[in-house]
C-alpha cells in the first residue's frame, strides 16, 4: 500500500473527526484610483502604511493616476466598455452627469448602509450632493465653507465694521462704494448665484433631482437673492469680474494690492489656491471672518467646491475599495489627518473641533486661529441637492448675470428667465 503523504493523512483526520482546517493564503490585491487632483492621492499615499498593517493578509498595489478630466474620462470608458478603476474622484459639479441613465446606480456602490448612523456626525450638506433618488453614493473630500478674508485695515480707516450680515455689507457699500472700494466680487459664473441662494435655503433642485426653482418659496427667494445682487453691483458693494478675469492671476490680485478690493467671500479652498499666492507681499495684512448671513434665515455660511470619492460596485475588490475609502475618510483621526496633510477641512463635526484643527494659524492672517472659525461654521454648512440638468441652470444663470448686474434685466426677469431655459433643458432632454 501506498505511503499516505501528510496532507492527506490530514484530510482523512478531517474527515474521521470533523476537524476545522483554515488556511490561511496571502492574497494580492491591486486598488487603483482616477482623479483630478494630485493631493487626493498624496493624501492616500502619505498612509499606505498605516493601512497595509491592518490587511496583513494582503499583498496591495497601486494604480493612482491624475487625469484633468477624470470623471468625464471614467464615462466615457464606461460607454465604451473599457476597463476603469475602482475608485473615482468625482467633483461635484461633474456628479450631475453620472445622475444620468442612472449610471451612478448601476456602476457605484451604494454606501447609504454602510455609512448608516455614522451620517448624523458629518455636515449633512457633504452628504446630500452625491445623492441619488435618496442613496447616497460618495464620501467627501473636505467643507468647503466659505469665509470672509478681509484687510483690516481699510474697515479701520473708514470706520466700518466687519459685515454679519448681507444687508450690512450692502450698508458699507453705501459709504465704501464712492471711494471705490469694493468688498466682494460679482461674476458671471453660475455658481456664485448658486451659493448665495443655498445660503438663503432655496433649492434649485429637491432630493428626487426634480427642478424646483420655479417652485414657491424658491422662486422668490432667487428674487430675493437677485436683488440684492444686483443692488450691491449698483451701489459698487461687489466688484463686476467677468469670465476669466475671475481666475487669470491678474485682475484680483491689482484690485487687493490697490484698495478697490477690500475683501471677498469665498470657500477655505480659496486662501491656498488663489489669495496667497497672489499677493504674497501682503503677508500679515489679512484676516479670517464668518461670511455674511441673510437677515431673513437661512445657512451661516456658502459653499463652493467638493470632491467625492465613489467605489466602482462591478470590481471584484469593491468590498475592499469601500474599506479603503472608509478608512482614509471616516472618524477623527482620518480627517484630522487629511487636514493636516493636504489642507482640506475636515466636514465631520467632532474632527472640525479637534484642537489640532482649531488651534491652526496662519501668519498671511496674523497669526489669527482661523481654524476656530471653520469650526464654528461647519454644522451651518447649507443641505442642497443635485440635479441632472444642473449644467444647463449653471450656464443659463451665467449667460444672463452680466445684464443683471448692468440693470438690463429685472431680478424678476432675470430669475424668470433662468428658469425658463433650465425648463427648456428639460422638456427637451438637452
Amino acid at each position: 500500500m501506498k505511503k499516505l503523504t501528510f496532507i492527506a493523512l490530514l484530510l482523512v483526520l478531517v474527515s474521521m473527526f470533523g476537524l476545522s482546517m483554515v488556511v490561511h493564503a496571502q492574497t494580492e490585491v491591486e486598488l487603483s484610483a482616477w482623479t483630478h487632483d494630485q493631493l487626493y492621492l498624496d493624501y492616500f499615499t502619505s498612509r499606505l502604511e498605516e493601512w497595509e498593517a491592518a490587511h496583513p493578509d494582503i499583498t496591495f498595489t497601486y494604480d493612482f493616476t491624475v487625469i484633468p478630466n477624470s470623471a468625464e474620462a471614467y464615462l466615457q470608458a464606461l460607454s465604451a466598455g473599457e476597463e476603469v478603476p475602482d475608485l473615482l474622484g468625482i467633483e461635484q459639479g461633474g456628479f450631475p452627469n453620472f445622475m444620468k441613465n442612472g449610471v451612478i446606480a448601476s456602476n457605484f456602490l451604494d454606501i447609504t448602509d454602510r455609512v448608516g448612523d455614522r451620517r448624523d456626525e458629518y455636515a449633512e450638506g457633504r452628504w446630500s450632493i452625491y445623492s441619488y433618488e435618496g442613496r447616497l453614493f460618495a464620501l467627501e473630500s473636505s467643507l468647503t465653507a466659505s469665509v470672509m478674508y478681509y484687510q483690516p485695515a481699510i474697515f479701520e480707516e473708514h470706520g466700518i465694521e466687519v459685515p454679519t450680515t448681507w444687508e450690512e455689507m450692502l450698508a458699507a457699500g453705501d459709504i465704501l462704494g464712492p471711494e471705490g472700494i469694493s468688498l466682494s466680487v460679482a461674476t458671471n459664473n453660475g455658481n456664485l448665484f448658486q451659493m448665495l441662494l443655498n445660503q438663503r435655503d432655496g433649492q434649485i433642485f429637491d432630493e428626487q433631482g426634480n427642478f424646483v426653482l420655479g417652485d414657491e418659496p424658491n422662486r422668490s427667494l432667487a428674487i430675493e437673492v437677485a436683488d440684492f445682487l444686483q443692488r450691491a453691483v449698483a451701489n459698487g458693494t461687489l466688484f463686476v469680474v467677468l469670465g476669466d478675469d475671475m481666475w487669470s492671476g491678474a485682475t484680483l490680485p491689482t484690485a487687493y494690492r490697490e484698495g478697490r478690493l477690500a475683501s471677498i467671500v469665498m470657500p477655505d479652498w480659496w486662501s491656498t489656491c488663489c489669495l496667497q499666492p497672489g499677493v504674497e507681499d501682503m503677508a500679515g495684512q489679512w484676516r479670517v471672518a464668518a461670511p455674511p448671513r441673510w437677515e431673513g434665515g437661512g445657512y451661516g455660511t456658502l459653499v463652493w467646491g467638493g470632491t467625492g470619492w465613489a467605489v466602482n460596485s462591478q470590481s471584484p475588490d469593491a468590498e475592499i475599495g469601500w474599506q479603503f475609502l472608509e478608512f482614509m475618510y471616516m472618524g477623527v483621526e482620518s480627517q484630522v489627518q487629511r487636514f493636516e496633510q493636504i489642507n482640506m477641512f475636515p466636514n465631520m463635526l467632532e474632527a472640525a473641533a479637534d484642537p489640532r484643527v482649531t488651534s491652526l494659524t496662519d501668519p498671511f492672517y496674523g497669526d489669527q486661529a482661523i481654524g476656530e472659525i471653520y469650526a464654528e461654521l461647519a454644522p451651518e454648512v447649507p443641505v442642497w441637492y443635485q440635479g441632472e440638468f444642473r449644467s444647463n441652470f449653471l450656464q443659463s444663470a451665467a449667460d444672463n448675470l452680466p445684464l443683471l448686474f448692468d440693470g438690463t434685466m429685472t431680478p424678476e426677469g432675470f430669475v424668470d428667465e433662468v428658469i425658463s431655459l433650465t425648463q427648456d433643458a428639460i422638456d427637451f432632454g438637452f
